[in-house]
């Protein structure tokens, strides 16, 4: 048992699985049917809470080939419900046992589609997951809560190479999908990936056929200096 509660006071009641801890991040939704492990391994959603308006999540389990990344970014996940005996030739485990070893809290017994609905009239809310009943320092909290700055968190943190025998092209990694960089390899390209705060010159100086500026969380205004570089690159 436990709660998800948002900014503006509205509660609902969970059934808490996962880590099953407290944990306060911004509530986003995704309304795809499937690829639940790219949406958790994503660094896009670094730091969030998303919630699924599919109904049920986990059937196929987790494998070790469909991450995004090397370990789950969200900081909360939202189902209807989830399923307790997936089927899938290469799941290696359920849903729930990935969350709890990797000490993410997730909820379900709750109407996504309904949330989902706020979400889009409301806009984007800061949301806390807690095993607690609320109390009114929760919601203090939630209405002081300032988001970390995540493309510090996701990017790698220094230089490497994919080696490929086609065009040359350098990558900053604002949070890069693993999917991305499978793509350009499949089409032979040799792949420098840089850091997101890597100085323009840098970039330049291994004399790159093209850039590629990757995906990633968060706002672009709240990193000016990256800003200011993808200007001198352009």
């Amino acid at each position: 048992m436990g709660f998800l509660i948002l900014e503006d006071g509205t509660t609902f009641e969970v059934n808490l699985f996962g880590a099953g801890e407290k944990v306060i991040g911004e509530v986003v939704f995704s309304t795809g049917m499937s690829g639940y492990q790219e949406l958790l391994t994503d660094p896009s959603f670094y730091g969030q809470i998303v919630v699924m308006t599919f109904p049920l999540v986990g059937n196929y389990g987790i494998n070790p080939l469909d991450r995004q990344s090397d370990a789950p970014q969200v900081r909360g996940f939202v189902v209807r419900e989830a399923c307790r005996q997936p089927s899938h030739w290469l799941a290696q485990e359920t849903l729930q046992d990935y969350l709890r070893r990797h000490h993410i809290t997730a909820a379900e017994g709750i109407d996504t589609r309904a949330l989902t609905r706020k979400l889009r009239e409301k806009g984007t809310m800061t949301g806390m997951l807690t095993p607690d009943v609320p109390t009114p320092e929760d919601f203090l909290a939630l209405q002081a809560y300032q988001p970390e700055r995540p493309v510090p968190q996701v990017t790698t943190r220094e230089v490497y190479t994919i080696p490929g025998e086609g065009y040359h092209l350098a990558v900053l990694d604002l949070g890069v999908k693993q999917g991305i960089l499978d793509a350009l390899q499949r089409r032979n390209c040799c792949l420098t990936v840089f850091p997101a705060h890597t100085r323009a010159a840098d970039i330049l100086a291994v004399r790159p056929d093209a850039i590629v500026l990757s995906n990633g969380p968060g706002n672009p205004k709240d990193n000016p200096e990256i800003v200011e570089t993808v200007k001198i690159l352009l």
